[in-house]
């Protein structure tokens, strides 16, 4: 049995506490006891690394340059769609959201410009699990959850000890130069 604590630096969007909370109350009534994501660590990654045996310095701090560099706009996430993997639930958005990707595109890009690889295989697919399962596949259209994205933040999972330590934060301040048109 592994002891030692793996680290995953990750870029993530953060739940308010309250729409946090609510969230949780409704993977409570979903999850038959399969453990929930602890409201606290409820996010929506954006760009995740390899696991780390050691703290990894070097990789952090290059991570919290990329970040001062990224210009995004502020958006509107809704989250109206519960989706039921075969080892997971979710909640999506239930269409694509231009500004969300932008978003995600810069930090990639970011990342790439620092010298910093995404975890090989990983792709984003906008999603905020609740809870692990093992199930039928499933979806369905609810009165979701939905927010303004303001921030963002740089995360690091102490994997195996349930702890996220906040590395930073950056606001969403527009001057992505997106536009609709």
């Amino acid at each position: 049995m592994r002891t030692k604590a793996l680290y995953r630096p990750f870029f993530a969007l953060q739940t308010s506490p309250v729409i946090a909370r609510q969230i949780d109350y409704l993977a409570e009534s979903l999850a038959n006891g399969a453990r929930r994501i602890l409201p606290e660590h409820q996010h929506m990654t954006l760009a995740i690394t390899a696991d780390y045996d050691d703290y990894p310095y070097a990789v952090i701090k290059a991570l919290l340059r990329a970040g001062t560099t990224i210009m995004a706009e502020p958006f509107d996430l809704p989250l109206d769609r519960l989706s039921f993997s075969n080892r997971s639930a979710a909640l999506r958005p239930s269409s694509s959201l231009p500004l969300l990707n932008a978003l995600q595109r810069s930090i990639i890009d970011a990342m790439r410009g620092a010298g910093v690889m995404l975890r090989p295989g990983w792709s984003f697919s906008p999603r905020q699990t609740l809870f692990y399962r093992n199930g039928p596949p499933e979806q369905r259209r609810i009165e979701g959850f939905h927010w303004r994205v303001e921030q963002f933040a740089l995360l690091c999972s102490h994997v195996g000890q349930t702890r996220h330590e906040t590395l930073g934060t950056w606001p969403l301040t527009g001057d992505g130069q997106y536009s609709l048109f």
